[in-house]
């Protein structure tokens, strides 16, 4: 009687300790893990898109540039020829 006394008491010690162990220690390691790893996730994202559409704008405001400035340069070419 006092045996199973004894491994009751151990294992509700254990358990005690364990569930201590758990909250104190792995659960903040998982969180900051989940949210260190959903944080690089979606700084990448974010950051990938943020460079795609910089890229795409910036692409088109130099051909718009250049095409303008194409348009501009020929009647000054055609200009200078005449004159």
């Amino acid at each position: 009687f006092a045996r199973s006394l004894v491994r009751s008491f151990v294992r509700s010690v254990v358990r005690s300790f364990v569930r201590l162990f758990v909250r104190s220690f792995v659960r903040p390691f998982v969180r900051s893990f989940v949210l260190s790893f959903v944080r690089s996730f979606v700084l990448s994202f974010v950051l990938s898109f943020v460079r795609s559409f910089v890229l795409s704008f910036v692409l088109s405001f130099v051909r718009s540039f250049v095409r303008s400035f194409t348009s501009l340069a020929r009647p000054l070419a055609r200009w200078n020829a005449n004159r």
